[in-house]
């Protein structure tokens, strides 16, 4: 199961090469399976479906993701599996133009994620950035939690 320390300290790697699609006319699209492209995972901690659709000006990425995180109780601070499901919708551009190899003008507006100069579209960090702003900022392990006994100090009742 993945630790929600790892997602913040390593980088999940999900290259895809999109060339093609890019080559190909608006409305083309490609589907995978994200443990196809999402490689170095624990098994089963990401399961889910995501389409690339080629549009005017780049890919629109959309899936439906299951996630399954390890989060710890912020009552009682222990470790329990926390599963989440989310949309992705994200539109990336390219930097390079696919027809004459030349740099393009990426306007201001698009600070988001690009598909860098081989056309490699690395969905690993936007899957991950998308589970981190999908976790719960207190997480419990139940709704009811009655966090961490207190102990009697001194031997006063």
């Amino acid at each position: 199961m993945m630790k929600v320390e790892d997602l913040n300290k390593s980088h999940l790697s999900g290259a895809i090469n999109v060339a093609q699609l890019l080559k190909d006319p608006v409305g083309s699209s490609r589907n995978y399976e994200i443990d196809t492209i999402i490689a170095e995972q624990p098994e089963g901690s990401i399961t889910g479906k995501v389409t690339l659709i080629r549009t005017g000006q780049g890919i629109l990425v959309r899936g439906n993701l299951n996630v399954q995180v390890e989060l710890v109780c912020s009552r009682c601070l222990k470790a329990f599996p926390y599963p989440t499901n989310f949309v992705i919708e994200e539109e990336v551009h390219p930097s390079i133009d696919i027809s004459s190899g030349l740099p393009l003008d990426l306007c201001q507006e698009s600070e988001g994620f690009t598909i860098d100069e081989n056309h490699v579209l690395d969905l690993g960090e936007l899957i991950r950035q998308y589970i981190l702003l999908n976790l719960p900022m207190k997480a419990l392990c139940q709704p009811d939690c009655a966090g961490i006994k207190e102990m009697k100090l001194y031997g006063s009742t």
